[in-house]
This record gives structure tokens, C-alpha cells and sequence, in this order.
């Protein structure tokens, strides 16, 4: 499969330098529907690239968005509820991968990072803080540097990508897009996609919850119900 991709490049690249003199940046992916295994140490999908830059480069993953709720604790009528305040809207999963490690790249990543989580209500930069350092401990957002192989040493300009995502990584499409960071320009190639699913029962679960979300609270309020009602059963036999 990765021959396939590799020579596929090697034709792209010769209608390229055929027309184009300006800086090159294409790459393409080694599967577009990847399904992630518990049991799977390997690479999930690899990414190929060729670039005649010698700018930094950084690779971005960005996973479907997801969103939280803030709630705020008030005492109404002796009683305490629970009123809304705001919400974040963030992408589920978020992976950088570089060519390079210095402060420029460092700080344009983090800025990006930063600006692609966003707070709807009162802004608070500190809950954005807490927010991503608790996804980055998860595994969900990543800054990996220095992470290009190179696919030849007789061809430096060819390299490669592994990725292994986490176990974690919510379902549904995400986009790659390769970026090339310097002091005059900030260009990013095609976006392209990929779907990600997670088999098993859990991921049936997953994805019953949120598209029909009335009916698993529902059908949870039931089991629950009925458990309490067998648990009262069963101390009433035993005592």
C-alpha cells in the first residue's frame, strides 16, 4: 500500500516540476477510513509528503468538534440547581506534528491551539488553560516535533508520518491539512479527510447517545429504576 502512495507522488510531482517553480508542498494519505484497534501497536495510517521548503512545517489532525457545557451552582428557594453560563466548542481531537523544533513553530502552534478553542459566554483564558492541559493529559490534543521521517537519504525531500491515534479519539470525520510556517507567509494545503470508527459495543453506545439522546436518558432512568427497585428487593429478603 505505501508503494502504491509512494509512486503515485513521483507522477504528481513530475507534472509539478514541469509547471512550478515556487515552493512545492503536496502529500496524501495511506487510508481515508481507519478504524482504531485496542490491540493495534502499529500506526493507524501513514502520511506521505514531499515539500522543496526549507521553511517549518507543521501536519495538523483536527478531529469533529465537540462541546461542553458551564454551569454555575445557585441556591434558589433553599434549594440548589445548577444554571448554565457558557459552553466550549472544541475539536475532539487535535494533533501537531512538525519537521522542526524552535520557538517560531512553537508559538504559532499553541496560538493556533489556543484560538481553535472557543468560549461561548463569559471568556475566561484560564478555563481554556484547564481545558487543554486536561485534553493533552488524555492524549486528545498533542504537539509532537521533530516528527518527520525521511522516506530516502538519497531523496530528502520525501518523508513520511505515522500516526497512531488513541484509544480515545471520538468517532466521525477529521481533517489533515500541512501547513508551512516562516517570517513572510503562513500557506496551508488542501485539507484533505478521514473517517475514523471505533468498533464495538461501546461505540454503538456511544454514537445511541448522542443521536438519539431523549431515549438513552430515558432508557437509563429506566434501568436505573429497576436496579434500585431489585436492590431493595434483595436487602428486604436478606434482612
Amino acid at each position: 500500500m505505501a508503494k502504491i502512495f509512494f509512486l503515485k507522488f513521483l507522477l504528481i510531482l513530475l507534472l509539478l516540476f514541469s509547471t512550478v517553480k515556487s515552493d512545492v508542498l503536496i502529500f496524501d494519505l495511506s487510508d481515508d477510513y481507519i478504524q482504531i484497534s485496542k490491540d493495534n501497536n502499529n500506526p493507524d495510517f501513514t502520511i506521505f509528503g514531499f515539500t522543496d521548503s526549507k521553511s517549518s512545517l507543521v501536519l495538523k489532525i483536527k478531529g469533529p468538534s465537540q462541546k461542553v457545557i458551564l454551569q454555575k451552582k445557585n441556591k434558589i428557594v433553599g434549594m440548589w440547581s445548577w444554571s448554565k453560563t457558557g459552553e466550549f466548542i472544541y475539536p475532539g481531537l487535535f494533533h501537531y506534528y512538525t519537521n522542526k523544533n524552535n520557538e517560531e513553530i512553537d508559538f504559532e502552534i499553541k496560538k493556533d491551539l489556543f484560538d481553535n478553542v472557543k468560549l461561548i459566554g463569559k471568556d475566561d483564558d484560564n478555563l481554556k488553560k484547564d481545558l487543554i492541559e486536561k485534553k493533552m493529559s488524555l492524549g486528545l490534543f498533542l504537539i509532537k516535533n521533530n516528527s518527520f521521517e525521511i522516506v530516502n537519504k538519497k531523496m530528502p525531500n520525501f518523508f513520511k508520518i505515522p500516526i497512531k491515534l488513541p484509544k480515545n479519539s471520538p468517532e466521525g470525520v477529521y481533517t489533515v491539512s500541512l501547513n508551512i510556517i516562516d517570517s513572510i507567509n503562513n500557506f496551508e494545503s488542501k485539507k484533505m479527510q478521514i473517517r475514523v470508527i471505533k468498533p464495538g459495543l461501546s461505540s454503538f453506545i456511544f454514537k445511541f447517545a448522542h443521536k438519539f439522546s431523549f431515549i438513552y436518558g430515558l432508557f437509563s432512568a429506566m434501568i436505573a429504576i429497576a436496579l434500585g427497585l431489585s436492590a431493595g428487593l434483595i436487602f428486604r429478603r436478606i434482612l
